[in-house]
């Protein structure tokens, strides 16, 4: 004990083995040393520090006399790491100790990449049993809403968000909501609801000065390509969401994190936008914010969107087609008409009579009877 607090540690201790495995339960300890000594209990006392997963990495010391080597080989194989004798000299004793400290944070951090690099992936395969599914179902799919729906509430359940609403860009340059969902509120616009969004579409440059729009999330992640991740809307510096907060005055809801994905062409330019809002603790059940490393998958489903949103958009150019050249054929139709109406022999026998009876009032004189 006075070496360890020689070397700056601050040590304490045991009085037997119950005291030992009480305090193991309850208490946290960067390392731990073991007197070979103790009776009936160093093997219990090695085996519950092997067996728990959050003490299997911490360092063992068995402490034995000069004449007891017998029992530190016996405290090695039982998984002790290092081990002392005698009355050891504090700065080596420091350095030992420091050393092992050390291999245990460079032993806890690999293990740490290592959950994470199944994790991920975990992750990728949850995303392949999304993507690949969907993807053949989207080939089948002739309805451009009901297949933009899809992949919004595959991103939703991906990210296991609240709601969700998918933007595509116009020619004038202005994002155009086309779907919202919103789980909580039971709400569903545009798509295949029928219900029109009465939100104005989200201008990508200033009308009056040209410049461009990096106040909203969404026309900001438009115009950079880039995806945002944001924890609390209402905390967020940056960006302008009073017309979030407005929404959620009169709904009664509150948007909080959010998740904004930029859907990109082949050539790399951005034709809308995917936003998901409010991811949900799967546990606790409140909003949390949006795990980045999530950010590929998400991506990944945008670009199944992208090809979605591109025929999408296709549809509605060639649909307003249609109506500029039904409204040219109807203009067509009636030009047509009226001159082969102006044309025929009663037309112009109707001007004749209208020049006499004109001339006929203005000579002061009746007008002439109707020639049969």
């Amino acid at each position: 004990m006075r070496a360890l607090r020689a070397a700056d540690y601050t040590a304490s201790a045991a009085a037997d083995v119950e005291q030992s495995l009480d305090r193991l339960r309850n208490e946290f300890f960067d390392c731990f040393l073991v007197d070979v000594r103790l009776p009936e209990g160093l093997e219990r006392v090695l085996a519950y520090l092997r067996e728990h997963e959050r003490l299997e990495l911490t360092p063992i010391f068995a402490v034995a006399a000069v004449d007891e080597a017998g029992r530190v080989a016996r405290a090695l194989d039982l998984g002790a790491a290092d081990y002392v004798v005698g009355a050891p000299d504090p700065a080596l004793l420091g350095a030992r100790l420091g050393l092992r400290l050390e291999l245990k944070h460079w032993r806890e951090a690999a293990r740490l990449a290592l959950r994470r690099l199944e994790a991920e992936q975990k992750r990728v395969e949850e995303l392949l049993q999304i993507v690949i599914p969907l993807g053949v179902t989207l080939s089948a799919e002739t309805d451009f809403n009901q297949m933009l729906e899809k992949i919004l509430a595959q991103a939703q359940t991906l990210c296991n968000a609240d709601a969700g609403t998918l933007y595509w860009r116009t020619d004038d340059d202005r994002l155009q909501f086309v779907i919202l969902r919103n789980r909580s509120l039971n709400l569903a616009l545009g798509g295949t609801s029928g219900a029109e969004i009465p939100f104005a579409p989200l201008p990508l440059y200033d009308a009056l000065t040209g410049r461009p729009n990096h106040h909203n999330v969404a026309t900001h992640a438009a115009l950079t390509g880039e995806t945002v991740n944001i924890s609390d809307a209402y905390r967020a510096e940056g960006f302008d969401f009073s017309g979030t907060q407005a929404f959620d005055r009169n709904t009664g809801y509150r948007s909080t994190s959010f998740l904004t994905v930029p859907l990109k062409d082949s050539r790399q330019q951005v034709i809308g936008v995917l936003q998901l809002i409010n991811a949900l603790d799967p546990r606790a059940g409140g909003v949390m914010p949006f795990d980045p490393a999530l950010h590929p998958a998400v991506e990944s489903l945008a670009s199944l969107a992208t090809v979605a949103l591109q025929a999408y958009i296709r549809e509605q150019r060639l649909r307003r087609q249609i109506e500029e050249l039904r409204i040219e054929i109807d203009e067509g139709k009636r030009s047509q008409q009226v001159a082969e109406i102006t044309e025929t022999d009663y037309f112009r026998r109707l001007q004749e009579k209208a020049r006499e009876m004109r001339l006929s009032v203005r000579g002061g004189t009746r007008p002439l009877e109707p020639r049969e």
